[in-house]
């Protein structure tokens, strides 16, 4: 059976596998491997009306690279009421490994036909026909997000601000992306399940023109807003979407912010309660993780614009380094324009 929740704010919450992935299309039975090759390990294939063929093609090819699939449900089969449909559906691919859960609707608060009172009864259809994988619903417009409550066991919750012609930077200002990532988070816990961040991996195509109006973050947007995701303490990140982005900026800039963090965290990823530590210099955000075998993360993601000279201070019974290194109580650094630092805090035994 399926048994996600989420911890009270400011608690201890562990996340046993912390996946990162993208969405792609079920018509590219290659993607799996390719993310998989990539160092990624989940995906959500748009289904829509296509045929068992390549849906199976792709669960296959996800198999063997060993990447977790997010299943659509065909929206025609969601609204179905009169036959099983749906039920139909879930039981001809419940049987596969690789799915990780159903994917309900995709951005229903929007959408007419996608009322409340439908997708509550199609996500106890669901849950009966497998009682043991979550459903899960994405939203664009969180505070219209209430009234589904009902029909989901996984909040997903998207956001694309890089608007094409944009300064760098101009997003992350006064502090907009890491709070909204924070209020994120708080909505999550005000519903006491796990969240799902679908954050922007679009923007110019591969000649250059823009898409949906958005550019692709640079380097530097990029890694804030991956480091700044965890502020809404996360137990999944997905990028949208693989078949709109450009494979420069996925390989030579996402790539090496996921294998830095994979490097830190290869299982497990800890939410730890804040003991204290404190930042002078300049204003920033921080989250304490934990990498599920004593390794203790702070992070600290400077919310100015300018270059500062932040101090970052231990409270009592940590050190500003590994366990096992002489203690240190305050560590000093330069960081530039809304910078991420990463650094390796202990307590003292």
């Amino acid at each position: 059976m399926f048994d996600g929740g989420r911890a009270d704010p400011g608690s201890y919450y562990r996340v046993e596998r912390f996946r990162i992935g993208w969405y792609d299309d079920i018509l590219n039975p290659e993607t799996p491997v390719r993310l998989a090759d990539l160092g990624f390990d989940s995906v959500m294939p748009y289904v829509g009306s296509r045929e068992a063929s390549a849906i199976a093609a792709f669960l296959d090819a996800a198999g063997r690279s060993g990447i977790g699939v997010h299943l659509e449900i065909p929206r025609a089969r969601v609204r179905d009421s009169e036959s099983r449909a749906l039920e139909e559906y879930v039981e001809s691919w419940k049987g596969r490994s690789s799915v990780l859960s159903w994917y309900l609707y995709d951005e229903p608060e929007w959408k007419p036909e996608a009322r409340p009172s439908m997708l509550k009864k199609a996500y106890s259809r669901i849950r009966t026909a497998d009682p043991g994988r979550p459903v899960d619903l994405v939203f664009f417009f969180p505070f219209l997000s209430g009234p589904y409550r009902g029909a989901l066991d996984v909040l997903w919750l998207d956001h694309y601000p890089v608007a094409h012609g944009s300064s760098e930077y101009s997003v992350l200002r006064s502090g907009a992306y890491s709070d909204r990532m924070k209020s994120f988070g708080r909505r999550a816990d005000r519903y006491g399940v796990p969240l799902t961040l679908v954050l922007q991996g679009f923007g110019e195509r591969e000649d250059g023109s823009a898409q949906v109006g958005r550019r692709l973050p640079t380097p530097r947007e990029t890694r804030y807003m991956f480091w700044a995701s965890f502020l809404a303490r996360p137990s999944e990140l997905l990028y949208w979407t693989l078949y709109r982005t450009r494979e420069s900026w996925l390989v030579d800039v996402l790539v090496p912010v996921v294998r830095e963090f994979r490097s830190l965290f290869p299982g497990p990823v800890e939410y730890l309660p804040d003991p204290g530590f404190r930042v002078e210099g300049g204003r920033a955000d921080t989250v304490l993780l934990g990498d599920g075998a004593g390794g203790r993360f702070l992070a600290v993601l400077s919310r100015e614009a300018t270059d500062r000279d932040l101090e970052i201070g231990a409270p009592e019974g940590w050190s500003m380094g590994p366990a096992g290194a002489p203690s240190v109580i305050q560590t000093d650094s330069k960081a530039g324009p809304f910078a991420v630092q990463v650094l390796e805090v202990s307590e003292i035994p």
